[in-house]
């Protein structure tokens, strides 16, 4: 089992179920495969799997799956259970909760310390083993974060408590002048002169970019794959509209995500400079010290002689790399 990663305010945990295919298919709750132990939030947990289904599955053929809490304290979270494919990424088979209430282990009802949900039909893995197996495993990831159980995504995009709209190239969004006044203290500044009736025009963000920035301000989750997809987009618009604490966790993730080239590295370096974004510029940093020689072959260095403190910042940064790798060899 892979250690849990962090990403943001996201815990991620990977998990494989070994020899899937020789497990038994009967739907029981004493046909489970329980994962070893892992540790996120402080807790301890396991993931469950019923690889015939559940005794409460819908029907014949599910598998299910569920997350434990194995710990003495009661705790609220919000994840996701997906299945992966082979190659790592996240297939269309998940399921995901929010304010998910988790009992004491061992001191509240068996099924209060868990959540689970039917995510796959057998059948479809069993139709394409290639597409769903490692060497046999079938991979599953787990997300968490804690919950904000006083989020307010009961009133998102509420027609008849909101105060403001946002016009995105003739899609309409609505929102809360109080949650953006008490969330976004700068962008609330530049809603002044907007309302229900007279929309504020947004031309340069996408509207499921826009929706996802809203959420974040109600208190909603914003998952790892959209993050995985999204995440320059998000850190670019947040940083512009002033969605502070949406900025900060979206530098964390485009450090990440972002595809780092010969040609761009520069340009991204500097911008991440220039909006204080500190975990993509030193993101863009190492892979310039882990592809040097490229980089000082290549055009695109010459836009880092635009900025006398950078190319300093940079060109010792190269001298202290030599110095260190002369040192190993000597």
């Amino acid at each position: 089992m892979e250690p849990t990663s962090n990403f943001g305010s996201w815990e991620i945990k990977t998990i494989d179920i070994h020899n899937f295919l020789d497990l038994p298919d009967t739907r029981s709750s004493d046909n489970v495969v329980e994962s070893p132990r892992f540790k996120c939030f402080g807790h301890l947990w396991r993931l469950e799997v019923h690889p015939g289904g559940d005794s409460d599955s819908k029907e014949d053929g599910w598998v299910s799956m569920f997350i434990r809490n194995l710990s003495d304290e009661k705790i609220t979270i919000n994840g996701k259970i997906v299945v992966l494919l082979a190659d790592g990424s996240k297939s269309m088979w998940s399921n995901n909760f929010e304010k998910g209430e988790f009992g004491k282990y061992g001191i509240t009802k068996h099924n209060e310390s868990t959540m689970g949900f039917d995510i796959v039909k057998r059948a479809t893995l069993i139709e394409s083993p290639s597409e769903y197996f490692v060497n046999g495993a079938l991979k599953i990831q787990v997300q968490m974060r804690l919950s904000n159980i006083y989020d307010n995504m009961n009133i998102f995009k509420d027609d008849e408590t909101s105060d403001l709209a946002f016009d995105l190239k003739g899609e309409i969004i609505l929102a809360h002048k109080c949650i953006i006044k008490s969330k976004a203290k700068d962008f609330y500044v530049m809603c002044e002169g907007y309302n229900q009736t007279s929309p504020m025009p947004i031309m340069d963000v996408a509207i499921d970019i826009f929706e996802i920035m809203l959420k974040s301000l109600y208190g909603g989750d914003v998952y790892p794959e959209e993050w995985n997809e999204h995440s320059e987009a998000i850190l670019k618009a947040a940083s512009k509209y002033g969605f502070t604490a949406l900025e900060s966790e979206a530098d964390v993730w485009c450090a990440k995500s972002l595809n780092f080239t010969v040609d761009n590295v520069i340009s991204k370096f500097m911008e991440a400079d220039g909006n204080n974004h500190a975990r993509v510029k030193a993101a863009a940093k190492e892979f310039i010290m882990d592809h040097k020689e490229e980089v000082v072959a290549s055009e695109s260095l010459n836009r880092l002689y635009e900025s006398k403190e950078l190319t300093i910042e940079v060109m010792q940064a190269l001298a202290s790399e030599d110095g260190k790798k002369r040192k190993r060899e000597s």
